[in-house]
């Protein structure tokens, strides 16, 4: 996203505001990537699927407390477990089961194995836990560097979905999105580098491993978002740097109250437009000093209102939006979504909504 470069600070103009039904963050063109079928499906799909099921799920965990179920990946041979912070919550101990040697075997009392919660990430929204025991045979999984997961690759998922045991699903990476913003059950505010993902993620998913073909992890999958195809996992460098921590990572709760209550967007920057003729201004949304995005007013009414977003980070427009009628609305939006520099898909708002109902593919001329 452009940074401001100077200029006056302090709020738009009287009667020129933001669409209210814009998205916090950004837009949602890695929902438009979900909805993208590949191109052509490999013979070997399902053998490749099955295979990697069979190796990493016994390193897959469900993790029971009082309240809820969920998930969590075996990291090392010492019985270190990551999951999400919200899935054990306030407990010092939950319970564990591993997967049962014999497919779809009911899971009992007996299976339960007890871990202590032994380190905490309010920020990221992880937690570690231990057991002191492992089924013979059962491997940790290696987790992968920064550069392993890429927007288009292939993705797996296994976990627990409302209570539904070891259950697998494929997907794609849509975005990967860099200092994300979210709340969980927990309704703290968590930020982290997160991989958006069309795999599917529901309750009990949660502290599940995102998975590459290499049977590497690659994300924690932690939340999903409003709409179809927006799930979102925890990155691996996140988890590598909270494992590298020696203690906690807590929120101050009541700063953070305070802090969001006064957060007002903020224009960082006034500068001159020339295509259109207008003015530009670089706005905070978050109130971090930082430029989310830039807002275009051109001079003539009757030209639309335009929005300029860097979802990934890599200081190229990616995705831009329009109010074409200046009702504080989003009218369409253009999308680049393999980063070429051409506008290649196109999605349409309707109803106020904060996310288009339409997307189709834009023919190059």
């Amino acid at each position: 996203m452009p940074r401001a470069a100077g200029g006056a600070k302090g709020a738009l103009p009287a009667g020129v505001k933001a669409p209210g039904g814009m998205p916090s963050g950004g837009t949602a063109y890695g929902k438009a990537l979900s909805r993208l079928k590949p191109e052509s499906a490999s013979v070997t799909r399902g053998a490749k699927d099955a295979k990697v099921y069979q190796a990493a799920s016994p390193s897959v965990v469900l993790i029971v407390t009082k309240d809820a179920l969920g998930s969590g990946a075996l990291i090392d041979a010492e019985g270190r477990i990551v999951t999400n912070l919200h899935v054990v919550g306030d407990n010092k101990e939950v319970g564990v089961v591993f997967k049962p040697r014999v497919e779809g075997a009911v899971v009992d009392g007996a299976d339960l194995h007890r871990a202590k919660v032994i380190r905490r990430d309010e920020v990221a929204d992880l937690a570690l836990i231990q057991v002191t025991e492992i089924p013979a045979g059962v491997k940790p999984l290696a987790i992968a560097g920064a550069s392993a997961v890429q927007v288009g690759s292939d993705v797996h998922a296994i976990g627990h979905p409302t209570g539904e045991a070891w259950t697998y699903t494929r997907g794609i990476v849509s975005q990967i999105r860099r200092d994300y913003t979210w709340r969980a059950e927990d309704k703290i505010p968590h930020t982290a580098t997160v991989i958006q993902t069309q795999t599917p993620i529901n309750p009990g998913n949660s502290g599940g491993p995102l998975l590459d073909d290499d049977l590497e992890l690659v994300g924690i999958n932690s939340f999903s978002g409003e709409g179809e195809g927006l799930n979102f996992a925890v990155s691996a460098e996140d988890v590598k740097a909270f494992l590298a921590r020696p203690d906690d990572r807590l929120i101050d709760k009541a700063k953070t109250a305070v802090a969001a209550k006064a957060c007002k967007e903020n224009v960082l920057d006034e500068r001159p437009s020339k295509d259109p003729v207008g003015v530009e201004y670089s706005l905070d949304s978050d109130c971090d000093g930082k430029g989310d995005y830039v807002m275009i007013v051109p001079d003539k009414k009757r030209e639309p209102i335009t929005f300029l977003f860097d979802d990934d980070g890599d200081g190229k427009i990616d995705t831009i939006i329009l109010d074409t009628d200046r009702d504080d609305h989003p009218d369409y939006a253009l999308y680049d979504t393999d980063a070429n520099g051409k506008i290649d898909m196109e999605g349409r708002y309707r109803n106020h909504e904060d996310e288009p109902y339409r997307y189709e593919r834009v023919k190059e001329k």
